[in-house]
Parts: C-alpha cells; sequence; structure tokens
C-alpha cells in the first residue's frame, strides 16, 4: 500500500512540475520557409532536405547572452516533401524550469552533421505563453512585419566550388613561397 501511494504522490508532482512550464511553437510554415545562402553575395533560396542541418532552439533568462542560452529538448530538420519546413518540430513544447507569460532569452541555431554551427538568429526577448496554450510563436508571421517573431533563419552554406578556389589560391601561394 505505501509503495502504491508513493508511486502515486510521485506522478503527481512530476504532472503538476510539467504543467509549471512556459511554452513555444517552434514550428514555422509556408509563410515563414527557411532560406539558405551559398555566399553573402548570392539570392537567398529555400532550405532542402539535402542541405543536411539541423535546427534547435536554446534559450536563458531574460537577458542572457548567446554563450550563456542553454538548447531545449529536441531538435528538427528540413523535411524531404515540403523545402524550407522544419519536421520533427513540436509546433507547441515547453521549456524546463520556465513559467507562463515568463521573459526569456531565445535563439534558434543551425548546424551541419559535425555539429559545426552554420547560423544563428540574434538573441530575442519573449514572453512564453500559457502550459495549455499555444505559446509565443517564434518564427515570422505571413505579413512578415511582426518584429516580435524571429524571421526566418539565414545559413550561408559555402559551396564546393568555394572551397576549391580557395584550395587552389593556398596551394598556390605555398608554391611561390617555395620556390623563393
Amino acid at each position: 500500500m505505501k509503495k502504491t501511494l508513493l508511486t502515486v504522490a510521485l506522478d503527481a508532482m512530476s504532472a503538476v512540475a510539467s504543467f509549471a512550464q512556459g511554452t513555444i511553437a517552434f514550428g514555422n510554415s509556408v509563410a515563414a520557409r527557411i532560406s539558405v545562402k551559398e555566399s553573402p553575395e548570392a539570392a537567398a533560396r529555400t532550405a532542402t532536405a539535402a542541405d543536411g542541418l539541423t535546427f534547435g532552439v536554446f534559450f536563458g533568462p531574460a537577458g542572457s547572452a548567446e554563450g550563456a542560452l542553454t538548447q531545449a529538448p529536441g531538435t528538427a530538420t528540413i523535411g524531404a516533401a515540403t523545402p524550407g519546413i522544419l519536421t520533427g518540430a513540436a509546433s507547441v513544447f515547453a521549456l524546463p524550469g520556465t513559467d507562463a507569460q515568463q521573459i526569456v532569452s531565445l535563439q534558434i541555431r543551425a548546424w551541419d552533421s559535425t555539429g559545426k554551427v552554420l547560423g544563428a538568429t540574434d538573441v530575442r526577448q519573449v514572453t512564453l505563453g500559457p502550459t495549455a496554450g499555444p505559446g509565443a510563436v517564434i518564427w515570422q508571421g505571413a505579413s512578415g512585419v511582426n518584429q516580435t517573431r524571429f524571421n526566418p533563419l539565414v545559413v550561408t552554406v559555402p559551396e564546393p566550388s568555394t572551397i576549391a578556389l580557395g584550395v587552389l589560391g593556398l596551394g598556390s601561394l605555398l608554391l611561390f613561397r617555395r620556390r623563393k
């Protein structure tokens, strides 16, 4: 009997703790597709699954600097079916250790398969939504003018020809130095 009461009490405490968290809406929409650029001068294009990017939300207390942010549980990738749209991104999820209506610092980061961060949004101050509610939306709306939301992330992905030119240039510098 004691074991059953202890189990019920622990379950109740974990349920209450899970409801005492603020929420955000991470998934983006057709109106806020994620873009990538091959170089700073190139035109932006819609990200695809072939880019191999993983996205995550990083958060901390209001006013936190980028280096002090912690990664929220879960990550997302670009789906093969719809370019620019995240798959595996919960439309609403709770940030551990936060409360509804709490202001937190948020940042979205993108990294490649090696773990190298390729891009990140600015750190923004966002008011979290209620546990049962939709949460603060962190991608921009259809109008694109809501300044309290994140704009789609633009990631610079170096193209192979740029890397090849860099290697060729480095090789010629080494060859020139050797001749001297």
